[in-house]
């Protein structure tokens, strides 16, 4: 049976890169999204690998998995949301420790995903595929990823309706970050 983590309101988010982390020169995306989640009323706390990127990954396939299990550990941490996708998570799942990972919600996408899918199948506990971090630094959001807070804070027998964005990101532009969430293909007005 599935187990469903429930978000309460004044929760603490945990950003950790079990992947890829933020390099030094767009530290600027991942302070803004904190700044932003803070201003809502959030806690957050940042680990040492969302800080850092070398080559493919934030760092050694054991220091994301350890740092990882200490936020999953973490009574004081709600929700876990990495900063962004990557290409290297597989390697720190032999490092996950599986047997104490607690209900509480992992959000992401990208190569987030496999992390997602190895915690339901292995814990049978719900994650969320969902918008990463960085994405929530934005001034505005589209309506797809602004429900991630509505979505994880459902209660039993309640339903919501999401819709696919009508906007794409085509390209991620790391030199031109925009004000929004993405960086859309055509001109949008924001009310």
């Amino acid at each position: 049976m599935i187990q469903y983590p429930f978000l309460e309101k004044e929760i603490t988010i945990g950003v950790t890169a079990p992947s890829s982390g933020v390099p030094t020169e767009l530290h600027e995306l991942l302070k803004t999204a904190c700044n932003r989640l803070k201003r809502k009323g959030y806690s957050v706390i940042c680990g040492d690998t969302a800080w850092t990127q070398d080559k493919a990954k934030s760092a050694p396939a054991s220091k994301r998995a350890e740092e990882f299990n200490e936020m999953m550990m973490n009574d004081d941490i709600h929700i876990i949301i990495p900063p962004w996708g990557g290409e290297l998570l597989i390697e720190t799942l032999e490092f996950i420790d599986f047997d104490i990972i607690q209900t509480k919600w992992i959000l992401g996408y990208s190569d987030i995903s496999l992390l997602l899918w190895a915690i339901t199948l292995k814990t049978g506990i719900a994650t969320a595929h969902g918008t990463n971090f960085i994405d929530l630094r934005g001034e505005y959001s589209d309506n797809t990823t602004a429900m991630w807070e509505s979505v994880l804070s459902l209660k039993k027998g309640e339903s919501i309706l999401q819709l696919s964005s009508e906007q794409y990101q085509k390209e991620w532009q790391f030199d031109q970050p925009t004000p929004y969430v993405f960086n859309f293909t055509e001109k949008t007005e924001w009310k």
